[in-house]
């Protein structure tokens, strides 16, 4: 049985847009209102409720949102600028929990829409470098990941000593006194979040995630697929992960190891159902949310499947991207590869739904730029836009 852990740190977690606009009571007159920047006028996505309002008003004052919500909730005086985009959906600043930044595109996110990003394994001194960018989104860090001696994230081990550690990416973690030195030396540097990566050892793993919330700090974990190595190196499955406290299951990583022990083939054309039920069933008894980054799996099994073509910032972002995408499509080629993403694909497909209806949170994260066509906040509104019917 695994210690309850606070409800806060599954909070910032449900949805990408869980940023919820605050609503402000109406006032007696728009000549009594207080003084605005910009009203603004459209379709609003009220992100507490799920449902859209129309018409919607958000009403803008020193760079914050004062009011959203209807006309008759939100007023302002007859001579602050209105801009009406008729029909268009007004949406919260969206939070992607799943990003590994880098300073050459940092700046495509706000413009896109997404105000802030979950950075998921980077050094600290990239961090700071990236939180002093001009136009970056708030930035929620791991800093570097925990992993095992083989780690596929450097070349040599680095473990705690070897640079200095705002340098070091990854630290690795071999014994459990190594997991609980990682921890607090990443939890007194300020990180918000802390990253265990697939190679660690059960014990390290536990022990890390016991670490990390004697320190207050929530983790999320990457356990491997059946594309990377989630089914050769990594030791801990989802279940056992979930046990073990962590709070985040990052792409559905380890669910395949899982799936395996409980003895399925993940690698099979049809999945066992009953199978499927039990591994839901389990990931949802020991409290953990999941961020999926399903669009990340779509584009590597048909990279461009989603597409680009009128989604927000692609014009933006293409020229920077454009030959690293091609380089990604390059990167898994072959049958063997394609269908292992496949397999991924498959598993992801069959138990989300079920992990939904157990009642398992689920946020949203895009993992860019990790996969082929990835857009900062694009795929995650398209997906927002698919799934409401809009």
């Amino acid at each position: 049985m695994r210690p309850a852990r606070p409800a806060a740190f599954l909070r910032p977690l449900l949805l990408a847009a869980a940023l919820v606009l605050p609503a402000a009571a109406a006032t007696a007159s728009t000549a009594a209102a207080p003084a605005a920047d910009a009203v603004l006028r459209g379709r609003l996505f009220d992100a507490r409720s799920g449902q859209v309002v129309a018409p919607g008003v958000v009403v803008v004052a020193g760079g914050r949102v004062q009011c959203a919500g209807t006309p008759r909730d939100c007023r302002a005086r007859a001579t602050t600028p209105v801009h009406d985009y008729g029909q268009a959906m007004l949406l919260p600043g969206l939070i992607d929990l799943h990003v590994h930044a880098r300073p050459h595109y940092i700046g495509a996110f706000v413009p896109s829409g997404v105000t802030t990003v979950r950075d998921a394994n980077n050094t600290l001194a990239t961090v700071a470098a990236l939180r002093a960018t001009p136009g970056a989104p708030r930035i929620l860090a791991t800093g570097p990941a925990l992993d095992g001696p083989a780690s596929v994230l450097g070349e040599q081990p680095s473990p705690l000593g070897s640079a200095p550690l705002e340098q070091l990416m990854p630290v690795t973690v071999t014994t459990a006194a190594d997991a609980t030195a990682a921890v607090q030396a990443l939890a007194g540097a300020g990180v918000e979040w802390i990253k265990l990566y697939e190679q660690l050892p059960p014990e390290a793993l536990q022990v890390a995630a016991q670490a990390a919330r004697q320190a207050g700090v929530p983790v999320m974990a990457d356990l491997g697929l059946v594309l990377t190595r989630g089914l050769s190196g990594a030791q801990v499955d989802a279940v056992q992960a979930g046990q073990a406290g962590v709070s985040t299951l990052e792409h559905l990583s380890g669910a395949a190891l899982a799936y395996q022990r409980m003895g399925g083939d993940p690698r099979a054309e049809v999945l066992d159902e009953a199978l499927l039920d039990r591994l839901a069933a389990a990931i949802a008894a020991t409290g953990m949310a999941v961020v999926p980054t399903r669009a990340n799996l779509r584009q590597f099994n048909a990279p461009g499947s989603l597409g680009t073509d009128g989604l927000p910032g692609v014009a933006r972002v293409r020229p920077h991207f454009e030959g690293f995408w091609g380089y990604l499509e390059g990167a898994v080629p072959g049958e063997a590869a394609k269908a292992e993403s496949a397999a991924d694909l498959r598993l992801s497909s069959a138990l989300l739904p079920r992990l939904l209806a157990a009642g398992v949170p689920v946020g949203a994260g895009s993992d860019l730029p990790a996969a082929p066509y990835m857009l900062p906040g694009g795929v995650m509104t398209q997906q927002f836009l698919h799934r409401s019917g809009r």
